[in-house]
């Protein structure tokens, strides 16, 4: 798959067409860098997406996995369960898996205590197998009763998704330390799409802020050892670009799952998330799609927070107001198409009354290149009489004279 596919959602969206293609040049189209399996890119906190390709599709993502299993970690903790400071147990098959030459980035010698705050970063950080599988043991009671943890929660936010695996090594690896969760294949790894992996990070940053301080850090001391990233483009860092600046948050890679990679980074002010899942190489069809988004995206007001309308078949104007947030992301190649949808259902030659906060207006956003369309919905400031024109003009209206009325208020 080669880059291409924009997909514009803005809050409560309804597909109405085929997603429309937003073409790179014909160069980049056929340059092996950009190509991938899968890819998404969300609003870190309202969830919206900017791109999809291949989004829903459960692929391997070999060390992305540690995130939910970091996730789960933050959850833990903040129920009280465990706590940072405490002492991780350390089992002799994760001493042992640490100890490997190829799958390790942190020893850890016989009788060496880690905290869960340790382990958490040389996860994060320096993507530590060892470490991952260590505190699932420890939030979950065992190995497999956390990955069944990890199933669970992914259920609960109806992710594509499955795990066998708290570290993203695959049975081919994990059998050889009795880790392979019986039941599974010889070959299982974990299977997510790039949607599901996206929506993991958007709930650990959430749920721990902190999250970005500590990824955002070249390597960190623990004990002994200096645990260097395994994100290579952030700042100080071999690969990092200053137009396209990152401060986190995860790398994967597998020969299964290809280079895989989560990145987020800052626009207009707001966090985002870009996934790309399969890759040839890690780097650069991340950024190619972050480049893409920095140019043709921005956040701005796509429908007045407040309006003035008259209902057709009325004589009555009504001052409204919108439900919801009417700043998104918008393509800036595409503008949007606005209908009004009246919601209200006049009673001709009928009084009709609207009480507040009722619905009466719909605002339509439709993104062509997209397929997508936006309701905003509006509602009443306060309840109020229409009035439509039969009525008016049916209205009997008595005057009382003066001289009776002087008589009626004595």
């Amino acid at each position: 798959m080669k880059l291409g596919k924009l997909w514009l959602t803005i809050g409560l969206v309804i597909p109405v067409m085929s997603l429309g293609a937003l073409t790179v040049t014909a160069a980049a189209s056929q340059d092996p860098a950009n190509e991938l399996k899968a890819a998404y890119i969300a609003d870190a906190k309202t969830g919206q997406a900017l791109y999809a390709d291949h989004a829903e599709t459960k692929l391997p993502i070999a060390s992305l996995s540690k995130l939910m299993t970091l996730d789960l970690v933050v959850r833990a903790v903040k129920r009280g369960q465990i706590k940072w400071t405490d002492n991780v147990p350390i089992s002799d098959q994760v001493q042992k898996l640490a100890g490997s030459s190829t799958l390790s980035t942190m020893p850890m010698a016989k009788h060496e205590k880690f905290t869960v705050a340790e382990l958490f970063a040389a996860t994060l950080v320096g993507s530590s197998n060892s470490s991952a599988i260590a505190l699932g043991e420890l939030v979950g009671g065992s190995n497999a009763q956390f990955i069944q943890l990890m199933n669970k929660q992914a259920d609960r936010w109806q992710l594509a998704a499955h795990f066998v695996s708290a570290s993203g090594l695959d049975n081919t690896d994990l059998s050889r330390y009795h880790y392979q969760l019986p039941g599974t294949s010889d070959s299982a790894q974990n299977l997510v799409s790039a949607h599901a992996i996206t929506t993991v990070a958007r709930h650990l940053l959430a749920d721990d802020p902190a999250v970005i301080t500590i990824a955002n850090q070249g390597s960190v001391k623990i004990h002994q050892y200096r645990v260097a990233t395994s994100v290579k483009i952030l700042k100080g860092q071999s690969q990092y670009d200053a137009q396209l600046p990152v401060d986190g948050l995860k790398t994967g890679y597998t020969a299964k799952a290809g280079a895989c990679l989560v990145t987020t980074f800052t626009q207009h002010g707001r966090r985002l998330i870009a996934t790309t899942l399969g890759g040839a190489w890690q780097y650069s069809a991340n950024a190619n799609l972050r480049s893409m988004v920095q140019q043709q995206e921005q956040y701005q007001q796509v429908a007045p927070a407040t309006m003035t309308t008259q209902l057709p078949g009325t004589t009555t104007k009504l001052n409204l107001v919108a439900v919801t947030n009417q700043r998104r992301w918008v393509n800036v190649r595409t503008p949007l198409q606005q209908t009004k949808v009246v919601l209200w259902p006049l009673n001709p030659g009928q009084p009709n009354y609207v009480a507040k906060h009722c619905p009466v207006m719909q605002l339509r956003l439709t993104d062509q290149s997209a397929g997508t369309v936006t309701m905003v919905n509006y509602v009443t400031t306060h309840a109020q009489k229409l009035t439509d024109p039969m009525s008016a003009a049916t209205t009997v209206r008595t005057t009382v004279p003066t001289n009776k009325l002087a008589v009626l208020t004595n």
